[in-house]
């Protein structure tokens, strides 16, 4: 059964602020419901972020070399061999497929969104969106029917802008298949299979189910796809969208595909409206084997605490693998819910 379990922690200390005054405050600690990952809560209610300007990176970055940039693109990007790929390359509407340079897995790909430098938060269409994850996942359905032994575990995943890794402003999604698992993805995979055992249901539609009826998190729909906030987030802003029906890559068409995208525009919208710079999403695949699965994507904030001169990611998570945010998922929702009306 779904157990949304957390605990409170208090910390007591003389507070300079109130003429050290005795005075506590609350932590929380609070349990992943499909794996027991634990993370780590501390809210600061009324916190705010300031408004972060790109305009003088992305006009620096017209200047740098962009390998991306149309009549740069057809030079300098490689290709896949023949017997794979005729082509050399996957299209779809103005995206773009083509193989990363600086491979991590066996099969790895970088999707090209749009021949625009730079789009906005604004400017990010559910278009733009759908027509780049449909070339990744057209080329996952390649590598499921080629080399299926390096097609077990794959997921599409995006880093927008350099607070969330982007290492090119030039907006493209990342595409990894391999056989084995990444560690987050081989958790969650495990643990829906054992709770399948177990209960003889999939997770996710219990979860949803749970969710629906607790109502604090549950955030609406886009077409068949759930939307949450999630219970025990990776960071702030943490939502989940459960792709009920679909596990393999082979479920999943191009209206699932907008349908998704519809509400990554909602959930960027809100980004842009708290002044979050930039964000991380993945979209989790398995094969036909992993009993229990449900493809699911999450998408998360990424901020500076201050501005050009900090990071969200600290000791706790680079050492100790603890996940930590500054806010409730709960009063998240209220805010995010919004955008889902």
């Amino acid at each position: 059964m779904i157990q949304f379990r957390k605990e409170i922690r208090t910390s007591v200390f003389r507070d300079p602020t109130e003429n050290y005054a005795l005075s506590k405050r609350e932590m929380q600690k609070r349990y992943d419901p499909l794996d027991g990952r634990m993370v780590r809560i501390f809210p600061f209610r009324g916190m705010t972020f300031p408004r972060h300007d790109w305009t003088p990176f992305v006009e620096e970055s017209r200047q740098r070399f962009c390998p991306f940039c149309p009549g740069t693109v057809e030079k300098v990007t490689p290709r896949f061999p023949a017997d794979f790929i005729a082509e050399g390359v996957i299209s779809c509407g103005q995206a773009l497929l083509v193989p990363n340079l600086h491979p991590y897995e066996t099969h790895t790909g970088v999707v090209i969104m749009t021949p625009i430098h730079y789009l906005s938060m604004e400017d990010i269409t559910v278009e733009v969106m759908t027509d780049a994850m449909e070339a990744g996942l057209n080329y996952l359905k390649v590598i499921a029917a080629q080399d299926p032994v390096n097609a077990k575990y794959s997921s599409i995943n995006w880093n927008y802008m350099p607070y969330a890794g982007g290492s090119i402003i030039h907006p493209h999604l990342q595409i990894i298949s391999g056989a084995e698992p990444c560690n987050l993805d081989g958790s969650m995979i495990a643990a829906a299979a054992d709770y399948y055992q177990k209960n003889g249901r999939v997770y996710w539609h219990d979860l949803i189910a749970a969710e629906k009826s607790d109502g604090a998190r549950y955030l609406g729909t886009t077409g068949k796809i759930e939307w949450l906030a999630s219970f025990a987030p990776l960071t702030m802003g943490d939502i989940t969208a459960v792709l009920e029906g679909c596990a393999t890559v082979h479920d999943v068409t191009r209206q699932t595909l907008a349908e998704l995208a519809g509400g990554f525009r909602k959930v960027i919208s809100y980004y842009d409206q708290i002044n979050f710079p930039a964000f991380n999403m993945a979209l989790y695949f398995t094969d036909r084997e992993a009993a229990g699965f449900c493809c699911t994507a999450r998408m998360v904030g990424r901020f500076t605490l201050f501005p050009l001169v900090g990071s969200d990611v600290s000791h706790m998570e680079m050492m100790h693998m603890d996940p930590c945010s500054f806010a409730e998922p709960e009063d998240m929702a209220v805010e995010v819910r919004k955008f889902f009306k």
